[in-house]
């Protein structure tokens, strides 16, 4: 519903709700979604992606990555079993306990844990619907100065883009300089996406 105008000087809210969604999703696979790819990137150069499977059971490929953007280790996840590139093409299996702890680093639900259960309708601009990474998605940007939630350093852009089922497809985090963290859902149910 329409929301009654700010006091002069606040942020105003979007006129509807922003849909519900969790950060935490990223780390099982999220519900309604058969297969799709998640990418994390700091400064510009990616950090990990992760190809998710949910069917028959949830299935990951994960690959974490070096500065120079060649791949440093690989895991495979099916069930309960999981695996480890051991670097000439072959894997070997890994207790599924030490993959979970091991994986648990780079899990984006613990980079960005603290932004999970954030007020984002606290100084959210709506920019409208547009295509991101191949998805219909509402694109709302985040005024630090207003925002009411996890801390947010000054001269900070926060850029985040809503599913209309109510995942999250990206989330730009940008500081002074470029600097900073994003997430890019993509792939979202192709036929591609195979983990084995």
């Amino acid at each position: 519903a329409p929301t009654a105008a700010p006091p002069a000087g606040e942020a105003s809210a979007p006129a509807f709700a922003i849909p519900s969604f969790d950060l935490s999703q990223l780390g099982g696979a999220i519900p309604g979604l058969d297969s799709y790819r998640v990418a994390v990137s700091t400064d510009g150069k990616k950090q990990y992606e992760s190809v998710v499977v949910t069917q028959p059971e949830v299935a990951k490929h994960i690959t974490t990555f070096r500065d120079d953007g060649s791949p440093d280790s690989e895991f495979i996840l099916i069930g309960k079993q999981a695996w480890q590139s051991d670097g000439s093409g072959g894997w070997q299996e890994i207790p599924s306990t030490l993959a979970q702890g091991m994986l648990l680093a780079f899990d984006p639900t613990v980079l960005f844990g603290a932004y999970a259960n954030a007020n984002w309708t606290s100084g959210a601009g709506d920019k409208g619907v547009e295509d991101k990474n191949g998805i219909q998605a509402h694109h709302f940007s985040i005024d630090p100065g207003t925002f009411v939630g996890a801390p947010i350093p000054a001269g900070t852009s926060v850029d985040l883009w809503v599913a209309d089922a109510g995942y999250l497809v990206a989330l730009e985090i940008v500081g002074d300089g470029g600097k900073g963290i994003t997430i890019g859902l993509s792939n979202v149910n192709d036929p591609s996406n195979k983990v084995e």
